[in-house]
């Protein structure tokens, strides 16, 4: 199974444990050390989360045998009993993902309450983390095509667009990065990490109603989180999408050596699409086969990764046109920004 940096101590090829019968006691008694895993990046300080992976058989609903995830809460001090603050943030996570049900993003299947701890479980995406595939994949595992990076791309859009458009009232994620998209089967998109997402009940475009976030990941977070907390709107979700767009094609870590990815871009973008995209193709991921086939596809996929990273938030697009854009990018040549097409 891909992602071993997950598996603490075992081989990436080592055989999975025996499935355990799935229900709530056979569940809370395989969550051992041996089966912790370190995936999603949460943005919350403290020991009072932790991750597992669980292969169960034998129960009504479930395509059995499978593999879940799940997702323990619990006081710092594992030996107090959970307090209101930890049962309020694991229940509104589950309030939330159970009113949400899209192809890309995670699926809340399950609630289990102990007096210790509370445990939500997911479906498990098996093909780890989008952030395992750019940057740590092993040696003889095939990079991903640029086809698979934009159908990544297109899923995660499809995804923050239910988010933003299409729910009751419009919910922010805060905390898109690639670790947070995990990868399914076929390599389809899935957004994890909910645990600071936010419904804005004044609607789209309007200030949230800002409570207790923490400070974001570097790299991916929106400037205004550290200038004006009262200008914070869904928009902060449509610059971490566009740094997450120039992974994908560059390869580049969101914060690395060049420093943060979307200031690299901002000021690099108009010489990079000159002269027939000359230097652009110098820094396109060279793990990519058969550059030259897509070279205006990541092209137009990177000038949209710069126009959702602006600093104004104003002028970024909505997710809606970033979906747009990227359907329309593939097959097309670059596009010169948004507000001219």
């Amino acid at each position: 199974m891909p992602g071993s940096r997950w598996f603490k101590r075992s081989s990436r090829h080592a055989a999975p444990p025996p499935p355990i019968e799935c229900n709530d006691q056979g569940i809370v008694d395989s969550l051992t050390e041996n089966n912790q895993r370190s995936m999603w990046a949460s943005r919350r300080i403290g020991e009072d989360e932790q991750l597992y992976i669980v292969h169960v058989q034998g129960a009504a609903g479930i395509g059995l045998p499978t593999t879940l995830l799940v997702k323990k809460f619990q006081n710092a001090n594992p030996a107090l009993l959970v307090d209101d603050n930890v049962k309020n943030r694991c229940k509104l996570e589950m309030t939330l993902l159970a009113s949400i049900s899209h192809d890309n993003i995670i699926n809340v299947l399950h609630f289990i309450q102990r007096e210790d701890a509370i445990m939500l479980v997911y479906e498990y995406p098996v093909n780890g983390s989008l952030d395992y595939w750019l940057h740590r994949r092993e040696g003889g595992e095939q990079p991903l095509s640029w086809p698979q990076r934009i159908a990544i791309a297109i899923g995660v859009a499809q995804g923050l667009c239910h988010l933003h458009h299409r729910c009751n009232r419009p919910i922010v994620h805060h905390n898109i990065n690639s670790e947070n998209i995990l990868l399914a089967q076929n390599f389809k998109a899935v957004i994890a990490s909910f645990g600071i997402a936010q419904m804005n009940i004044a609607g789209l475009n309007q200030p949230l109603p800002i409570g207790d976030i923490p400070v974001g990941n570097f790299g991916y977070a929106a400037p205004e989180y550290g200038v004006a907390a009262s200008q914070l709107t869904e928009k902060v979700d449509i610059y971490s999408f566009g740094v997450l767009l120039l992974e994908l094609v560059t390869g580049k870590l969101a914060n690395g050596a060049d420093g943060l990815l979307a200031i690299w871009a901002q000021d690099n973008c108009n010489e990079l699409m000159a002269n027939h995209l000359k230097m652009f193709k110098i820094v396109v991921d060279k793990g990519i086969p058969d550059q030259a086939r897509y070279m205006e596809e990541m092209a137009a996929v990177f000038r949209l990764g710069v126009d959702c990273t602006v600093g104004d938030l104003k002028q970024r697009p909505s997710m809606q046109m970033a979906l747009k854009q990227l359907r329309r990018s593939r097959g097309r040549g670059p596009f010169r920004g948004l507000l001219i097409l």
